[in-house]
């Protein structure tokens, strides 16, 4: 019998639980390992200790006492998401999506600096000519605005399904698994 084999026994060998054939395999392996004597030893020890112990007695009312002490502290607040949070986890969307529409349209940093150059002068001149310029102006700020918009929202959307629905259960299950291992 090997050390590894005998040391997971010994509680049952001590209560006396083993087969008579483990209980002989044991006799002779602590008969002839000094560290699995000593373990035994030891074992002995602290199951003399456990058998010694005293309960301690409780006051009458201890409960009640327990209780009221339960009840004078603050209840617990639910956990509040932050509205920073949000935002920076929207930001960081945003960004992302913007680094992935120029990656995957193939244009180049100057081009769109270029092309948003040539929106924002189109809507100056639109908004310089007074009632008339405005007027002529008024689809291509509207189209703008609907499309900064519908961006918006969607990022907003996904920002907010990532925070309130993926990370609890993200959160969740990765609290499963530290528990399983």
């Amino acid at each position: 019998m090997h050390c590894s084999s005998c040391e997971k026994l010994l509680d049952r060998y001590l209560e006396g639980t083993l087969t008579p054939r483990q209980m002989i395999d044991i006799s002779a392996h602590i008969g002839s390992c000094a560290a699995c004597a000593h373990l035994l030893e030891e074992v002995k020890v602290i199951d003399a200790l456990l058998f010694t112990t005293n309960v301690p007695e409780l006051p009458a009312n201890f409960t009640f006492a327990v209780m009221a002490e339960a009840r004078s502290m603050p209840s617990p607040k639910p956990h509040q998401h932050r509205l920073l949070s949000f935002f920076t986890l929207y930001l960081a969307a945003a960004w992302i999506a913007a680094v992935a529409l120029f990656i995957v349209s193939g244009t180049s940093l100057p081009k769109i600096g270029a092309a948003i150059a040539a929106a924002f002068g189109t809507l100056a001149k639109s908004f310089s000519g007074g009632a008339a310029g405005i007027a002529h102006g008024a689809p291509v700020l509207a189209t703008f605005s609907v499309g900064v918009l519908t961006i918006d929202l969607t990022l907003a959307a996904a920002a907010a399904a990532v925070y309130f629905l993926i990370r609890p259960r993200l959160a969740a299950h990765l609290a499963s698994a530290s528990e399983a291992q």
